[in-house]
């Protein structure tokens, strides 16, 4: 892994990975910010079209920026096709985007581009996230890993999970991976460390990957 400079990168990516409230969007925005204020660069910034909260990358301290919302990684090149400047390609909310986001990096490097990406390594059970593993894999300085404070009370260690509570309670292994915020259920999502991360039915849900047949033909370590 290189060395990270802090404001320009030709050629490189950087990925951020965390749960909910660490601050990935703040470090991705002053990220931008600073490559526009003080090395001269342009700083141009995406989320997926799936996020359709808002079209802003916004922090909780109040820092926001417009984003282009895109579906494939092939819209990123569209949209950057005829620009040739210096130029840093933020993008945010990463694993929600299909394996064309891969390729469409990996050719925006080809051409000098700076691309910063962030986004939730592990998904709602603390499976690896889409394509997350794959951009990690490709990142050519070491990952940046941030992460808030467990969401339990009392509890001080890092918030490496993120836990989804479906109508209060703890949502099932079972349910979709990608449920946005304001489905027909209460969906809430707070990041947990390890010890207070609890998923109803996650064994279940391994066998059906690992075997693809019901769980009552194998062992249950639960």
């Amino acid at each position: 892994m290189g060395t990270l400079n802090s404001t320009f990168n030709p050629g490189c990516l950087e990925v951020i990975v965390g749960t909910m409230y660490s601050g990935k969007s703040k470090e991705l925005i002053e990220r931008g910010i600073r490559a526009q204020k003080y090395g001269r660069v342009s700083a141009h910034y995406f989320k997926p079209i799936i996020d359709t909260r808002d079209q802003e990358i916004a922090s909780r301290n109040g820092l926001t920026v417009n984003a282009i919302l895109v579906r494939r990684g092939e819209e990123i090149l569209k949209y950057l096709k005829q620009k040739s400047e210096k130029a840093v390609i933020i993008i945010d909310e990463a694993q929600f985007f299909d394996e064309t986001v891969l390729y469409a990096v990996q050719l925006l490097k080809l051409r000098g581009f700076n691309v910063v990406v962030a986004g939730l390594d592990k998904d709602f059970r603390g499976q690896p996230f889409g394509i997350m593993p794959g951009l990690m894999a490709l990142s050519d300085v070491a990952i940046k890993k941030i992460f808030p404070v467990c969401d339990v009370n009392g509890c001080v260690e890092d918030g490496t999970l993120p836990q989804r509570m479906r109508n209060g309670m703890p949502d099932s292994a079972l349910s979709p991976t990608i449920v946005i915020e304001g489905s027909r259920d209460e969906i809430e999502y707070r990041p947990v460390c390890r010890l207070h991360h609890t998923v109803p039915d996650l064994t279940e849900f391994i066998n059906r990957k690992l075997f693809d047949t019901p769980l009552e033909n194998f062992f249950n370590f639960e």
